[in-house]
């Protein structure tokens, strides 16, 4: 089986992201695009993954609820899971653990709750893009605590990854899977011991407009992606 995805979308929640990348839209613009499976992942809450679940199950596409956290290192980790319930208690340990920084919505623009029928439900008032004080080995263990699976974001990135606050991937972090923006750039890094051997790369749009969810071009998740397990499959 073969399933075309796109594993990291941001929804109205994330501050940087646009107003109208509501669940709905979300879901309807990347079955138009051709994906089979897609994950919501809001920095630092998973508030909007409900939502997301329902509008996906309208339009009969898989979903996997997932969250973007970013660690005290300011290194952003995804978070999935096989159920919302687990990505919300991840998204609560995560809330509880970013300082008490009221969002501005006129420099960051607003954290929206939005329903499958692109109503605003609620709003977040913590500012969500800040660093969590769990580093990423706590992360890492809370996620898959929780039956889930964490994966560098975007590691070949010059900010906000591993590689750029690191400079290479600790051997003892163990990830199953890391996202790469360039993919094709995986074995040199690999090659010079910058990031390990044998894992599963993948490759998402990031995306925080609905612009960015044109792209039909999308890669697929095979029968032997770490992932299947969080889809039943």
């Amino acid at each position: 089986m073969k399933l075309k995805y796109d594993l990291h979308i941001h929804s109205a929640l994330s501050p940087c992201a646009d107003n109208d990348m509501t669940p709905s839209s979300i879901a309807g613009f990347r079955l138009l695009s051709g994906a089979d499976v897609i994950s919501l992942c809001d920095h630092n809450s998973a508030l909007n993954t409900p939502y997301a679940k329902k509008a996906c199950e309208e339009y009969k596409i898989r979903f996997i609820p997932g969250i973007e956290v970013n660690t005290a290192e300011e290194i952003h980790v995804l978070c999935y899971f096989s159920g919302v319930d687990a990505a919300l208690e991840m998204g609560e340990i995560i809330y509880r653990s970013l300082p008490d920084i009221k969002v501005d919505s006129d420099i960051w623009g607003e954290q929206l709750v939005i329903n499958e029928s692109d109503e605003v439900v609620d709003r977040v008032e913590k500012l969500l893009t800040v660093a969590s004080s769990l580093d990423i080995y706590s992360v890492k263990s809370e996620c898959e605590r929780l039956g889930g699976i964490a994966v560098p974001a975007h590691v070949d990135r010059d900010s906000y990854s591993v590689l750029s606050v690191l400079g290479f991937m600790p051997d003892d972090l163990e990830f199953l899977a890391i996202e790469m923006v360039c993919p094709e750039k995986y074995r040199s890094l690999a090659d010079r011991k910058m990031l390990p051997e044998n894992v599963e790369v993948l490759s998402s749009s990031d995306a925080h407009n609905l612009a960015a969810l044109i792209n039909e071009d999308l890669p697929s998740l095979d029968d032997e992606s770490v992932l299947m397990r969080l889809l039943g499959l």
